[in-house]
This record gives structure tokens, sequence and C-alpha cells, in this order.
């Protein structure tokens, strides 16, 4: 017997639907190169009620879709759309990224108005209409088996959309390789057997699956290894070569193709670490599937994190009011299914997404997959049959998963977590950095609360590509975290336990490696002194290590972390002559809409500008728009992380810069730069530019030293921040210590 379907004339099958309220085509249907550039026609039929004089017709995507927004009043500018219809109506279109029902809100909304339309009559919307001299529209950047176009019908005029049966769907799929990515383990024992990866990837970070190049390897740190390999259409742009670690040391794999003229080394790998006893496993904790907000399926999800995201960890987190039980039911077998000791973990878990004035967003983690979900609400979930389950706010949450072997984790994303709700026998650590921005206060003002936490860093990535989750065209600012946890075994308990622990550390998505002790204990350690401490840190990193800063938060609530000594591998060195840094971060606010946007220049006098690049630009929707002789010019936005220019001069003496963006404009002579950068606070929460003379020479790779320090009486806790010159960070877990 056929599904019936809700409708305003009672239940109907999907065939009735057609027939009475209309259905939709697209052309092309074919699959469209993420990112690419073109026309789409969507046709909508006309069914036998008509549609009524102000009825409506709403497109919808999913939030987290970024296809670039339709426009109605440019017919030149990129991304303008037309109207057309054979009947006796009139059209007007626009778009409201907050139309629909969540994660279906980004609708182009069409009125139809001055008269009605007559079964069988169409309307035209031409999706990148370029008649008049537009590009087209520019394409969803991420790969997607099925984006829908979602058609809701408001034919009666009453204001209740309809939502039509068979969706048209394309599916969108990577484009040519751009760049390689080289990845290694993080630690191995001469004469183990580990694997080396190569993969390709396309213009916005997807898998180039096509890509069939030769690359040539180098790497005098391992046995086994082939001079060069060609790919085939079998390794879908990725290929794992099993070798040999040769020796003790650091060691880092490159992998080059000539003909495309890519080039990617590897993050290090040290066999055996004197500075490191235990193994650090990769991890991606956060994301989310087609199931609630994001894309693909929970299937696909894992597939991706294990198969080309290369983790050794993921956990997957669903907005709780859209999980339905039998999505917590197909959650729980993928982690039971997906995890295979000694190679992959998948963590069980979901996302509590209560407002912020109820606690806020914490991510849950179970050590099994067998324990229930406590959801916040069931906002989005029809089934209400386990509403007594909900625990709400905060506290309730809490109350519920002490003794079930849970942690919860606070995370700002949409809903911030409000860090005063703390329980300390529930909540272990904080996320710091995600796809949404660089969250490094969620730390410094859990600390300020007394609060004994470490951190971790995540994707939440929407677009199915945990471990490689970038950034897109979308308002997820940055490349998505990754957590470096420190365990023994690659086994869902020692997970569990490390981050329990607070044995793990947060990166802004590189694999750096990061080693920190206090007294011979590790980070995340709560231990007791009678004098001075020692600090011992090891950090290797994916480009050179610019600054490791160790920073301590004092006894004292609100009380902000202290300098205690910023480990300069160039602080020798002489200050270039000729050349600067210009870095400038931040957020506006700390809640959703938080991004600041830096689009600006930069004009010289008394001096000419010789080469500028970009710094720290987090993907192609960022960067230089204009380099001349005399001023450079960008677009950038930052959420809480770093964008900047490098420039080169022909020379400091006598020149002067003019800075000017929206959050902040100055003027700087550079001549009076010395090795003190200068900071121009700029407001928001953490805004300001920083204009620096860079050092002579190239930053090592890998710094190792130790530092002590006298601590005050009372606990205080120490932790590291990393800075590399590419302007990656990591951050680690604090030590506690306790002073009498």
């Amino acid at each position: 017997m056929p599904e019936l379907n809700s409708t305003p004339l009672g239940p109907m099958t999907d065939e009735e639907m057609r027939r009475a309220f209309g259905w939709a085509e697209l052309d092309p249907a074919g699959p469209v190169v993420a990112g690419s550039w073109g026309t789409w026609l969507l046709t909508y039929h006309v069914g036998a009620y008509g549609f009524d004089d102000r009825g409506r017709l709403m497109l919808s995507w999913r939030s987290q879709s970024d296809w670039a927004w339709p426009q109605f009043d440019n017919p030149s500018e990129p991304n303008f759309c037309s109207l057309q219809t054979g009947g006796r109506a009139s059209l007007n279109g626009q778009f409201d990224p907050k139309a629909g029902v969540r994660p279906w809100r980004k609708s182009t909304v069409i009125d139809v108005f001055d008269d009605g339309l007559r079964e069988g009559d169409i309307i035209t919307l031409t999706l990148g209409d370029t008649s008049g001299g537009s590009r087209g529209s520019r394409a969803q950047t991420f790969c997607e088996s099925t984006f829908e176009w979602r058609v809701l019908v408001d034919p009666i005029a009453t204001g209740e959309f309809i939502l039509l049966p068979d969706a048209p769907e394309i599916e969108v799929v990577s484009g040519p390789a751009e760049r390689l990515v080289c990845i290694l383990p993080s630690r191995a024992e001469p004469g183990e057997e580990i694997e080396a990866i190569v993969k390709a990837e396309d213009h916005w970070g997807n898998p180039a699956r096509r890509y069939e190049g030769t690359v040539l390897l180098e790497s005098e740190g391992f046995e086994g290894l082939p001079h060069d390999y060609s790919f085939t259409e079998a390794d879908a742009g990725i290929h794992r070569f099993p070798c040999t670690v040769a020796a003790e040391g650091e060691h880092r794999l490159t992998a080059r193709d000539e003909a495309l003229g890519a080039e990617a080394t590897s993050n290090p790998l040290v066999a055996p670490e004197e500075m490191l006893v235990t193994r650090v496993y990769w991890a991606d904790l956060h994301g989310q599937s087609e199931e609630t907000v994001g894309s693909n399926s929970a299937e696909h999800y894992h597939r991706f994190a294990c198969d080309y995201g290369c983790l050794d960890v993921v956990g997957h987190q669903g907005n709780d009011f859209q999980v339905t039980p039998d999505n917590w039911a197909e959650f729980q077998r993928l982690a039971r299914e997906y995890t295979e000791p000694g190679r992959f973990v998948a963590l069980s878990g979901y996302e509590w997404s209560g407002n912020t004035a109820a606690g806020g967003d914490h991510n849950v983690y179970y050590r099994t997959p067998d324990q229930p979900i406590f959801r916040s609400c069931h906002a989005l979930i029809p089934d209400e049959s386990d509403v007594d389950s909900d625990r709400h706010p905060i506290e309730a949450l809490f109350a519920e998963l002490r003794g079930r072997e849970a942690i919860a984790i606070p995370h700002v994303g949409g809903r911030r977590a409000d860090l005063s709700r703390h329980d300390p026998e529930v909540v272990p650590a904080v996320e710091i950095y995600s796809a949404w921005g660089q969250f490094e206060w969620q730390l410094t003002e859990s600390l300020a609360m007394g609060h004994r936490v470490g951190v971790v860093a995540s994707s939440d990535g929407h677009k199915g590509r945990p471990g490689a989750s970038y950034p897109g065209a979308s308002g997820f600012g940055v490349l998505g975290g990754l957590t470096g946890i420190i365990a023994d075994e690659l086994t869902p308990d020692a997970i569990f336990e490390a981050l329990q622990a607070r044995r793990c550390y947060a990166t802004s998505g590189r694999r750096i490696l990061l080693r920190v002790q206090c007294n011979n204990h590790p980070m995340g350690s709560e231990i007791t002194a009678d004098g001075p401490v020692t600090l011992g840190i090891f950090c290797a990193g994916t480009a050179g290590i610019r600054a490791v800063e160790i920073l301590r938060s004092p006894p004292g609530a609100g009380t902000a972390p202290e300098t205690v000594q910023i480990h300069d591998p160039l602080a020798d060195a002489p200050l270039s002559e000729d050349r600067l840094r210009i870095i400038w971060s931040g957020q506006r606010v700390r809640g959703r809409d938080r991004a600041t946007h830096w689009d600006g220049r930069i004009d010289v006098e008394g001096a000419t500008i010789v080469e500028a690049s970009g710094y720290a630009f987090d993907g192609p929707q960022e960067g230089l728009t204009e380099v001349e002789r005399s001023f450079v010019a960008w677009e950038s936005i930052t959420t809480g992380d770093e964008d900047g220019i490098d420039l080169r001069l022909s020379g400091l003496d006598g020149a002067h810069l003019h800075f000017t963006s929206g959050p902040a404009e100055f003027d700087c002579d550079l001549a009076e730069l010395g090795r003190e950068p200068l900071v121009i606070d700029a407001g928001g929460v953490g805004q300001r530019v920083t204009v620096q003379r860079l050092p002579e020479g190239d930053p090592p790779m890998s710094v190792t030293f130790t530092c002590s320090d006298d601590p005050p009486a009372g606990a205080s806790a120490y932790w590291v921040r990393v800075t590399q010159d590419d302007g990656a960070h990591a951050w680690s877990s604090p030590v506690f210590v306790e002073r009498d």
C-alpha cells in the first residue's frame, strides 16, 4: 500500500500530490563539479489546483550548503537569476537564508501576484542566467552524492507550504587535482612497518578522485618506498605505501608531481621520540551528517574519516533535537562496526544543543556505544514517545552522565556554551578550535573560573569530510581542527581514558607534534610543588616553529594568563632590513555572527613593494586582490584566527605604512619598528593588528627546550601555545600545579 502524505486536502499518495499540486524538474540534471560555474533551469509545472494570486513557490537547500546566494537585481553580476512564466501572473524572486525549516533553511522564494496560474502553466527559474553578462551561478564547493533542491508550494495562498515529492537531485563531484597531501603516523619505532599516505585534493579540498598523476617520493627515513608512483583510477586519489622506519630520528616524506607543479611535505614522524613516550593519535571529535544539519550520510562520514581523512579517531555529533530514535540506533551501529582496535576508533556520542541560557552546546561522548541519548529537547523530532528522557538544563544532563562512563565537552559554534555551568566530574576539556573559528578564550575563561580542563580541537564539519574539513565558501571560517590524543594504544578504552585525563592537545588542523611535561608529569596532570617547577617542551611542526609561548594562569578568580617565557628560535638572528609581517585577528562577538570582515589595503610611501604574499589565509575566498608598487589590497574574514600579509620592501628606513580596514585604520613609520611588534587594538574579542619586522633566516622545524618558573602559592595552570611560520597553532592541555 503506498505511503500517504498529509496535505491541506487530506492524505494523498505521491502521484496524487503531483497531480494536485504540481511537480518540478531540473536541467541539466547531471553531475556538477564542486565550485564550478554554470546555469541550471528549474521548472515547476502547476498542478490541478492551480496557483492563486499571492501564492508562493519555495526552493530550499540545506543550511550547510555554500552554493552561492542567488540574486535577482543585477544581470551582469555573478549568480544572477531570472524568472519566467507562460501564465498570466507576474513573478518576483528573492533569496532568504532563513526562510525554510532547519536543515532546509536557505531558500529562494518566488511570489506569484497580479493574477493566478492554471494547471499546465510553468514557472522557470534560471539559476545563473548569463544573458546579461553574468558569469553564472557558482555551485556548492564540496562533494555530495545527492544535492537536493526541495520544492515547496503554497498554491492556495494560506501561508502553509506543501513539500512536493521527488525533489530534483544532482551529484556534486570533485574537480581536478591541484595539490598533494602527505601523512605519516607521528611515532614509530625503528624497524616498525607503517603506512605512508599520499593523496590529491582539488581546488576546494575535496578528494581529487580522478587523479592519475605520477609522484616522486623523497625521504631518507624509510625503507621500502618506491622512487615514484603513478596513480590509477582504482586509487581514487589516495594511495597508502607500506614501508619500514629505517632509523631513529625525525623523519618527513616529500611527494612531488612535476607535471602538476605540486609538492607536499608530510607531518613529522619521530622514531623513537625521546621527548614523547607514548603514541599520538589524531582525532576529529566533532562533525555532523545529513541525518541532522550536515551533508552526506553518517555511513559516508565514518567511511571518509577512516579512508580519506586518515584519522585514528572520529566522533559523530548530531544535534540532539534532530536525532530520532532510528538515527541514534544507526549512529551506535556505526560506532561499533567502524571501530577496529589498533587501527581506528569511532566514539559514540551526540551534541547536546540547548540554548546558551540553558548551558549551551556540549559534545557528549560515551566509552561504549550502548548508552541512551539524553536530549535537550525534541524540537525537530515528531515522535515524542521518548520525550521523558530529555534532560534540560545542562545541570540535568550532567547529573545523568555521572557514573555512566561519559564526558561532555563545551563547544562554540552556533550556540556557545555557558562556561560558568561546569561539572568537574563530567567536563574534562573545552573545545578551543573548530571550523567555526579559534576560541582560545574558552580555555582562558575556564581557567579564570578555577576549572581544571584540557583542550581539544575538532572540525564540527557539516560537509562530510572529517579530518579534511576545509572552509569552502560558507560561514565556516577556517580549516577544521584536530586533537592529538596521547595514549598507549588505539582502543576505545585508552582513547576515552586519555580524554578524561586531559592527555590531549589541540591544533588548527595540522599534525603538529607537541609534548609538554612539568616536573616530568605529562600535560593534564595535577601535581604539587614546594618550589620552582621545570617544564620540558618538544615540538615538531609541519612548518617552521616561529614561537612557543609558556603561559601560566595564576590562582585567583578572573585572572588573565601570564606569559612565563616566549621561546623564539630566531631571537638572536638580526632583523631584516626589508621584510614585514602584518597580521590581523580576532572576532566581532562570541555569538553566532562572530566573523570580522577585514577587507582592506596597505599603502606604502617612501619605499616600493618588491614582493607581497598572503599569510594564513584560509581558502580560495580570501587572499590578495591587488598588488602594486605602492599598495596591496585583500579580502579576508577572521573568526578568532589570524590572517595577514608578508611584505618585502625596497627598504624600511624612511618608509611609511598606512593600514585601512573596517575594524582598524592607522599609520606606522617602519624605521621605528624594533624586535617588539606594534600592536593596534581593534575592539571585539581579541581583534587587533600586529606589525612586525621579521628576523633573517628560516625558523627550525622542531625545537626542544626547558623552562623553569617559581609558581605563586595556590593553584596555577601551565600551558603552551605554538605558532608556526604559516600561522598554524597548537595548544597543550594545562598541567595544574598546587603550591603550598
